[in-house]
């Protein structure tokens, strides 16, 4: 007998910034789930790793449950590096990552940003490339933790385009 394989396609989806209270609890739990709980990171890991300044946090949601999320923080007045990205397992390859970082780029757009930054994993450097990401230099970090379990890290970036080239895509 043949199993049959349901695919769930989301269409509908929404991404809003976190505000604050139980929202910011619902991302750190899936940012642990998807990120770090794989790879046995302790539950608290995201506060080691937090850069000081300001940071912009989003969430997707479809149909009220959060299925993604992203949190970005400001290195220099035209710069922001995305810290973290999550999308859940099964939400994943359904526009959620591209949507969150689109939604990043429309802010730091409208805030004269000029590059965005990120520490891609090994197993998320292709995503990011299909955006237009490409290798920036420097040497990436190394994590003993992270090493253990195949994953290596790449510096990648890219350039913000001006609010009025993102309105004419």
């Amino acid at each position: 007998m043949l199993a049959r394989l349901v695919l769930t396609i989301m269409t509908d989806f929404t991404i809003n910034q976190v505000e604050a209270g139980a929202e910011v609890s619902q991302l750190d739990s899936l940012l642990w789930d998807v990120l770090w709980k794989p790879i046995d990171l302790p539950r608290n890991v995201r506060d080691s790793f937090a850069l000081n300044g300001e940071y912009l946090e989003l969430v997707a949601r479809s149909d009220g449950a959060l299925v993604g999320g992203l949190v970005a923080n400001w290195t220099s007045p035209t710069e922001v590096e995305i810290r973290h990205i999550a999308v859940r397992p099964e939400n994943q390859k359904q526009g959620v990552g591209a949507r969150l970082v689109t939604s990043l780029l429309q802010h730091l757009s409208a805030r004269h940003c000029r590059r965005l930054h990120a520490i891609a994993r090994n197993t998320s450097a292709g995503f990011f490339r299909k955006l237009g990401f490409s290798t920036a230099p420097g040497k990436p970090p190394e994590h003993p933790l992270f090493k253990k379990h195949g994953i290596t890290f790449e510096l990648l970036e890219k350039i913000v385009e001006p609010t009025d080239s993102l309105d004419k895509k």
